[in-house]
């Protein structure tokens, strides 16, 4: 006796899809908030941050040129505070 082998290819045909949440109402507004949420991202532009985001410092100065050092198109902050080096408001250790 012989047995036949079957291959599987495994595409997005022959997956299963979601388990349904039993309730449809719930089903429903569970769908209806992702869609919403879809909604908002795509007509974001891109540069919100979230409320729990670490914020940047603001910049010392203003314009091209730092007033106390004479540097031109340097960073807006001192990089090198408290004798740490940080980036965007963030201490680093190499």
């Amino acid at each position: 006796m012989l047995k036949q082998i079957t291959r599987r290819t495994y595409t997005s045909l022959n997956r299963a899809g979601p388990l349904p949440l039993g309730d449809k109402a719930k089903q429903k507004e569970m769908l209806d908030l992702i869609r919403k949420k879809q909604v908002s991202n795509a007509s974001s532009n891109g540069t919100d941050l979230h409320e729990d985001a670490i914020k940047k410092p603001k910049p010392e100065f203003e314009g091209d040129v730092n007033p106390k050092t004479g540097e031109v198109n340097g960073p807006k902050n001192e990089p090198v505070k408290h004798n740490d080096w940080s980036y965007g408001g963030r201490v680093t250790d190499f």
